[in-house]
């Protein structure tokens, strides 16, 4: 997709961070734009400065954890913008902390949103984009935000690089199948970014028993990359249709040993 002049995307998590900055990029780039987010008064602003910029911008309330938020997601943006082109899938949580004291809902509460969430908004707009380039011939593109946590883990974060290393296999899965279609997949694995993850505990329920903290994360957060110059390297990976959109080309060492140690395993194995 070389244009984004009059798409329509939809960005969950668009109320701040990557999500934010996606957002920004888009109404640049003269899309209108779904700002989807869990919290409603986020949303309203940032969809209010994308009105600004000369674009059509809804705020919608979800909770990708709602199955029932997701569906009423898709059928405003049906009704509202006619369809959609663009869907990035990136509502995101972290917890993190010694492995040892993680609870049950610590890895229900982080996969429940970055992954049954990210396959619940996957899954109902990979139907509306199969629809679309069968019956009228308008192609698309999805991109699911993982992480480069969703190829290198660390000992303290243990759900968090679960719920990535999924994602990534899940969006590979799906490019594989919305490929023929002439619907383009990617998996967007940033590096540090300065963004509201270190403040997911807010969205968790008092009852749940916890041993993670998201507070571990402000370390790699502050002083990461600005969102807004994540946005533009987003849709720069869309336009070439690239399976994986990295932020951070200093960590290709570090995917270059991890890689180097899983190829000589091939070869450390008496047969």
């Amino acid at each position: 997709m070389e244009d984004f002049r009059d798409k329509v995307a939809v960005v969950t998590g668009g109320g701040s961070g990557i999500g934010g900055g996606i957002a920004l990029a888009l109404a640049r780039e003269g899309a209108h734009v779904v700002v989807a987010d869990i919290d409603a008064d986020r949303a309203s602003k940032v969809a209010e400065a994308l009105r600004g910029l000369g674009v059509r911008s809804l705020a919608v309330r979800t909770d990708v954890r709602s199955q029932e938020d997701v569906d009423a997601l898709a059928r405003r943006t049906l009704e509202e913008l006619g369809g959609v082109d663009l869907v990035f899938n990136n509502a995101g949580v972290y917890l993190g902390g010694p492995m040892e004291d993680v609870t049950w809902d610590d890895w229900r509460f982080v996969l429940d949103v970055n992954l049954d969430g990210a396959f619940r908004v996957g899954q109902k707009f990979a139907e509306i984009l199969r629809r679309q380039a069968r019956e009228s011939d308008r192609r698309g593109h999805l991109v699911n935000t993982a992480s480069v946590g969703g190829f290198i883990c660390g000992p303290d974060a243990v759900a968090y690089g679960a719920s990535k290393f999924a994602v990534v296999a899940y969006s590979e899965t799906l490019r594989m199948n919305l490929e023929p279609l002439g619907v383009g997949v990617s998996a967007l694995c940033p590096g540090p970014i300065d963004t509201r993850l270190t403040g997911s505990d807010r969205l968790r329920a008092p009852s749940e028993k916890r041993g993670g903290t998201s507070a571990q994360l402000t370390p790699l957060t502050e002083g990461g990359m600005d969102p807004e110059e994540v946005g533009p390297i987003v849709l720069s990976g869309v336009r070439r249709n690239l399976p994986y959109i990295f932020t951070h080309d200093e960590l290709r060492p570090i995917f270059e040993a991890r890689f180097a140690r899983i190829l000589e395993g091939f070869g450390e194995i008496d047969r």
